[in-house]
């Protein structure tokens, strides 16, 4: 009898993860990753030209802590796309982009991680509110990236200015596709206004 009823748990447990292999769908992988060319170069300030730029690390919500795509509707619903996801983080994502992105830009000697040992003059702090797919009540979407930053003079500890930076770019089809197609183009618009921001101080 014992052995009846585990063959017929057996059975029962193959059936369930047979279904379950049925049923799954593939999910599609996603990363932010904006055009090198979008992103323009700044000659800087004198100052910055001989300064250190140290990247603290992005905060942000728990949502964009994690690989979700979040989508959000009129009725301030906040959800993620079931069967596509980031690679990564946006928060990790983000910071590379822009470490990069200064990098290039050639307005400071040197552009380090907050992991670096190196000592650094200024450092750049981040809170990211906003990097989602936000669907409109006429029916229109948007990618949308708001950030803020402010720019600490390490050794006296005082902000020397902050900036809130958005970007808000119409999404050409509304899924996942078109969520992340207009959030890379609103990463770009992101970079370059931190990038003349920066510049003109």
């Amino acid at each position: 009898m014992k052995n009846k009823s585990f063959a017929i748990w057996i059975s029962l447990f193959v059936g369930l993860a047979g279904c379950a292999i049925r049923d799954h769908t593939p999910v599609s992988t996603y990363t932010l990753n904006p055009a090198p060319a979008a992103v323009g170069q700044s000659e800087g300030s004198e100052r910055n030209a001989a300064s250190t730029l140290m990247l603290g690390q992005i905060r942000s919500s728990r949502a964009f802590s994690c690989e979700d795509i979040i989508y959000t509707d009129p009725q301030y619903g906040q959800n993620s796309y079931t069967y596509s996801c980031w690679s990564d983080s946006p928060t990790r994502m983000l910071l590379l982009i822009l470490q990069e992105a200064l990098e290039k830009s050639g307005q400071f000697k040197a552009v380090v991680p907050y992991s670096s040992l190196s000592q650094a003059d200024l450092l750049l702090e981040s809170t990211l509110f906003d990097l989602s797919h936000r669907i409109n009540e006429d029916g229109t979407s948007d990618g949308i990236i708001k950030v803020h930053f402010n720019l600490v003079n390490i050794k006296t500890r005082k902000v020397i200015a902050s900036q809130e930076i958005a970007s808000s770019v119409q999404v050409a089809t509304k899924n996942a596709e078109g969520a992340v197609a207009a959030l890379n183009k609103a990463a770009s618009l992101v970079t370059q206004d931190l990038i003349d921001w920066l510049g003109s101080l």
